[in-house]
């Protein structure tokens, strides 16, 4: 006989009623968290990493000087609040008093300048991309910092939300090697334990600024294959898993344990072109893969609706997304024509990608190539862990064509054009005219002159093709029916969101 049965056997069911008011206490947010991921983090440091998966860990256990919101809004963080000059040059935050780092230390400005002097230091770390607007940074006070600005940047708050504050006093105590290892932060939950390509165990910071999270404990599991993520989230191994597969839905849906939905993304997945290596180099070879691939049947067919077809290289929830961009129409017959007139002398064409970063990408890299060899290229699939790509990516080092999902953790298109349309960027080449537009739209504050100015940088792309927008990516979450989550576009799991 259970304890509940017991209960009413001796006291009756007014009694119980009265004893089951405790039990919402008692099944409130679960004290351990244990979230499945589709890969393991590139970096602790964080002034290494700005991969997407990586900012599972970064903002979970550090702090940025502002933060975006579920919205699109930019939220003050470890910054009280922030001016800036008339010409957008100069931009001034005030730091919020009483933070302390993980190891009881002070944060002041100190640390904020030696964050921001490192990165720009560092040649090798993509996080440089989006701060080598600045400068200058100086102290003006302990709670005051200055940045000075190359050229007016209307949004220098929002990119600043990239930058996570690292402690001056324990880096110089501990080494750039063991602070690799065991880094501490201010945010809301401190790092316990990382075993590489199994798991990250972190625990709640209790004296976090604001306030101890609900959930104590949390852990992230790198479990790359897309089955094996579905079939631990049924077997309650893990209690949450932000990438489910679309084939797998269905039966995830009818799991009583289980909620299983499909929620709005932040990343467009596309494919961009080494225009500098033959035959990518030829327009018309880049126009007949654009026409060559069928983007309706590979978002709603393939994906089974986890996908949306779409013209642009952000999605609907960023500043700079233009609905008058339509999905390059499907034109088989038009793309084995012009594959005919560039000329193409059968030279084999890689098509790389990460196998471990979005959903289905063997499959969808296979109809993509399928679709290209319809159209009669010939194509090498080249599948790769996420963590072996991303710094080819980042280099721009691919032979052939590239496929990836990438999108703006800020929700502004800036992030894309910055990346991919700007002179000094990942690119492999640059059009002279949209550098120029991309840092035109940096010093617009009016919103609607802006988003005129990235339609134009967009419209241009569209002709060059440098990159093919192919679909949105849409999240598919499932969750154990005891916890309430509500994700954002990005993805990231904020252990201190639950309540």
């Amino acid at each position: 006989m259970t304890y509940f049965e017991r209960i009413v056997q001796t006291a009756g069911a007014a009694s119980l009623a009265a004893l089951l008011l405790t039990v919402p206490a008692l099944a409130a947010a679960p004290q351990t968290l244990t979230v499945g991921l589709s890969g393991d983090f590139p970096a602790l440091d964080p002034s290494k990493d700005t991969s997407p998966l990586g900012t599972n860990y970064r903002i979970n256990v550090f702090d940025a000087l502002t933060e975006i919101k579920r919205d699109g809004s930019v939220n003050p963080r470890l910054a009280e609040s922030w001016s800036y000059s008339p010409d957008l040059l100069e931009w001034t935050f005030k730091l919020r008093k009483g933070v302390k780092f993980h190891d009881g230390g002070d944060l002041t400005a100190s640390d904020v300048v030696f964050t921001v002097e490192k990165v720009l230091a560092d040649n090798t770390t993509p996080l440089r991309q989006f701060l080598k607007i600045v400068k200058t940074v100086e102290k003006i006070d302990d709670y005051t910092v200055k940045f000075t600005l190359v050229q007016p940047y209307a949004i220098f708050n929002r990119q600043i939300s990239y930058t996570y504050i690292m402690s001056k006093a324990y880096f110089d105590k501990a080494g750039p090697d063991a602070y690799a290892k065991k880094p501490i932060g201010t945010g809301p939950y401190k790092l316990v334990e990382w075993v590489k390509d199994d798991r990250m165990v972190l625990e709640a910071n209790e004296s976090y600024w604001r306030g101890a999270p609900a959930i104590k404990k949390g852990v992230f599991r790198p479990i790359p294959a897309e089955a094996s993520r579905a079939t631990a989230l049924l077997s309650g191994e893990v209690d949450l898993v932000a990438e489910l597969p679309p084939s797998l839905m269905a039966q995830l849906k009818a799991s009583p344990e289980l909620t299983v939905e499909t929620a709005p993304g932040f990343r467009v997945n596309y494919l961009t072109f080494n225009v500098n290596k033959p035959p990518l180099d030829n327009p018309l070879i880049r126009e007949a893969v654009d026409k060559a691939i069928d983007r309706d049947s590979i978002a709603n067919k393939l994906l089974r609706g986890v996908g949306k077809s779409t013209g642009i290289m952000v999605p609907p929830s960023n500043v700079g997304y233009d609905p008058s961009f339509k999905p390059t129409a499907y034109d088989p017959e038009a793309a084995k024509k012009l594959v005919k007139e560039s000329g193409y002398k059968g030279e084999v064409i890689p098509l790389q990608y990460p196998n471990n970063n979005f959903v289905m990408a063997n499959e969808v890299a296979q109809a993509i190539a399928g679709y290209m060899t319809a159209a009669g290229l010939k194509v090498e699939l080249k599948p790769m862990e996420f963590t072996a790509f991303f710094p080819l990516w980042l280099q721009a080092k691919f032979d052939g064509i590239s496929f990836f999902a990438f999108g703006s953790s800020q929700y502004h298109a800036e992030t894309v054009l910055q990346t991919l349309y700007e002179q000094g960027s990942h690119a492999y080449k640059v059009d002279p005219a949209s550098d120029v537009l991309v840092k035109r739209q940096r010093t617009e504050v009016d919103l609607p002159t802006q988003q005129k100015t990235i339609s134009e940088i967009f419209a241009q792309a569209s002709k060059n093709r440098y990159y093919l927008p192919l679909y949105d990516q849409l999240q598919i979450f499932g969750i154990k029916k005891t916890i309430s989550y509500k994700p954002f576009p990005d993805g990231v799991v904020r252990l201190y969101d639950f309540k």
